[in-house]
């Protein structure tokens, strides 16, 4: 008797749908999409009637586009209409609003992962949910953690690794004027390089990011964010007060520490917008933090 860590699956990890899952059979072709003729239906009003089309073969995954309205989001882009693309167990394909994954067993091992960067279909604390975000959005987040991992898994180098990382970070927070990662001697404990980008010229490097927010993360070892530090109601703190003096409207920044040791900080601002982070956006970032210092720890 086949046991149900060896039954293959599609899980509906996100969305309408989230958690139900579906056997699959080796060989077989399963079609996939909102109408009930399908093999298994997604009741997605954003996925197409025909979407797609999956068949395993050989512990393989294989999944067919049948020229959807919206795509299918795999591996950081859209996968060519009418095409066969071989899907490795795991990875999160985007259909409409909804994400699914293949695989053995009846579990929803993913979800974890995605709650963790902020992709989850649970209110936060402003009530916002995953219909929030769009179909092009919810792809933008899980492409740009495609790249991280790639990053991570491909570079030997920390000061290569922060420079990637810090493209790919400044290019996906459109709203920010500076990202900076802030890597710590291991040795020493002392800030051994500052890596930075910002839409404007900078007359002072020093200034770069602001010293008494990280200073506060690395002490507090957690992430420090201030929504607007000319609220009315912003607390009345010293780093509160260091982003006025800068001119700093909203900040946010993460430690980026392995269970060994302090690797560095994360930092992002914006000098005009307030509210330019939420707290998904933290979520994002501590995972992204913990996978770097982890890698660094390994190098």
């Amino acid at each position: 008797m086949e046991s149900n860590l060896d039954i293959l699956c599609l899980h509906i990890l996100l969305g309408t749908d989230e958690g139900k899952f579906f056997d699959l059979k080796y060989n077989k072709i399963y079609t996939v999409g909102r109408s009930p003729d399908n093999d298994i239906q997604i009741e997605d009003k954003n996925i197409s009637r025909y979407h797609l089309k999956i068949q395993c073969k050989e512990n393989k995954y294989f999944i067919t586009d049948l020229n959807s309205k919206n795509g299918t989001f795999v591996s950081g882009e859209d996968i060519s209409p009418g095409f066969e693309v071989e899907v490795e167990e795991g990875i999160p394909v985007v259909v409409g609003m909804s994400i699914i994954g293949l695989g053995k067993g009846r579990k929803i091992w993913l979800k974890s992962f995605l709650d963790g960067v902020g992709i989850c279909s649970e209110p936060d604390e402003n009530g916002e949910i995953l219909k929030s975000y769009g179909v092009k959005a919810i792809k933008k987040k899980v492409g740009f953690i495609y790249d991280m991992n790639n990053i991570l898994m491909e570079s030997k180098d920390i000061n290569e690794i922060s420079e990637k990382m810090l493209e790919c970070i400044f290019n996906f927070f459109k709203g920010a004027d500076r990202c900076v990662i802030i890597l710590i001697d291991a040795e020493t404990e002392e800030i051994s390089n500052v890596i930075y980008r910002s839409k404007n010229l900078l007359d002072d490097h020093a200034k770069v990011y602001n010293h008494e927010l990280v200073e506060q993360a690395l002490i507090l070892n957690k992430a420090v964010m201030v929504s607007d530090s000319y609220a009315e109601d912003a607390e009345n703190n010293e780093f509160t007060k260091s982003l006025q003096l800068n001119q700093i409207r909203s900040a946010i920044c993460v430690p980026m520490n392995s269970p060994l040791q302090k690797r560095g900080a994360i930092y992002i601002d914006s000098l005009g917008i307030s509210n330019g982070f939420r707290k998904n956006d933290i979520d994002l970032l501590q995972d992204i933090s913990s996978r770097m210092a982890l890698t660094m720890d390994h190098l």
